[in-house]
């Protein structure tokens, strides 16, 4: 299964592109990372399948996210 990991800039944003993405039918979940760096927040996006059509629609309704990170699948 394709997964691909979206840092987002807060956790207010990491919410928001999860209902957002859970209402058109994607597997996801926010996760808290391990050690967060310099200026990011400390939460990411984890997104199951899709990975393209899910960036997509984060843009299309203009929710953030600093870096999206695919593993090359669907």
């Amino acid at each position: 299964m394709t997964v691909c990991t979206v840092e987002m800039p807060s956790y207010t944003f990491a919410v928001k592109a999860e209902r957002l993405l859970r209402s058109r039918g994607y597997n996801c979940k926010v996760v808290r990372k391990e050690r967060s760096a310099n200026g990011s927040c400390g939460y990411m996006l984890h997104i199951y399948g899709h990975c393209r059509e899910a960036a997509e629609i984060l843009d299309k309704n203009a929710v953030p996210y600093k870096k999206f990170y695919d593993d090359g699948g669907a």
